[in-house]
């Protein structure tokens, strides 16, 4: 086969990221979320625990699970501003991480091209969320004037979504 031939088979794909280190990130954030997060160890091996397994076996849900330890082990201690914000941060990146491994291949390797928008939505929910934490862990801990003013907002974003979602569907019943 001649040069010319060979330089002519090879396909030029630009970065990627391979697989096993995709999959070895579920528990890792998951160890580092129990970490700061779950004040007692049997909760903090769970959620490690089943991450492993999320992350083994995709099909199982195991992220999922260990989201939900995560949550429980969370429930036994007294949350503060900073660990809220990173509970945020930490829940919503193993739920990325849990909806993306069933489809990442433990041999293969996937571009940073296609995580793209993967991380697009990642961090224009934390840019929303992230706000809405600390007002809420704010409000939480001030006087109670304060939370009827909250109550009272969050009522009207609520309803104004309500009739956002209302109006869409609406304009969408009309299309032929």
């Amino acid at each position: 086969m001649s040069d010319s031939r060979r330089h002519n088979d090879r396909i030029r794909t630009g970065p990627a990221i391979p697989g096993p280190l995709l999959h070895a990130l579920l528990p890792t954030t998951a160890a580092l979320a129990a970490l700061m997060l779950v004040p007692i160890l049997g909760w903090q091996l769970a959620v490690v625990g089943t991450a492993l397994l999320g992350t083994l076996f995709p099909q199982t849900l195991g992220g999922w699970l260990s989201i939900a330890c995560l949550a429980v082990g969370m429930l036994l201690g007294t949350p503060t501003i900073w660990s809220a914000s990173a509970a945020v941060l930490l829940v919503h990146l193993m739920q990325v991480l849990s909806s993306l491994l069933p489809v990442v291949p433990w041999r293969g390797r996937v571009l940073v091209r296609a995580l793209g928008p993967t991380i697009r939505r990642l961090l224009g929910v934390q840019l929303i969320a992230q706000p809405i934490t600390l007002i809420m862990m704010l409000v939480r801990e001030s006087d109670g004037v304060a939370v009827h003013g909250a109550a009272i907002v969050g009522a009207a974003a609520v309803a104004g979504f309500a009739c956002l979602f209302l109006l869409r569907l609406a304009g969408r019943s009309r299309r032929p």
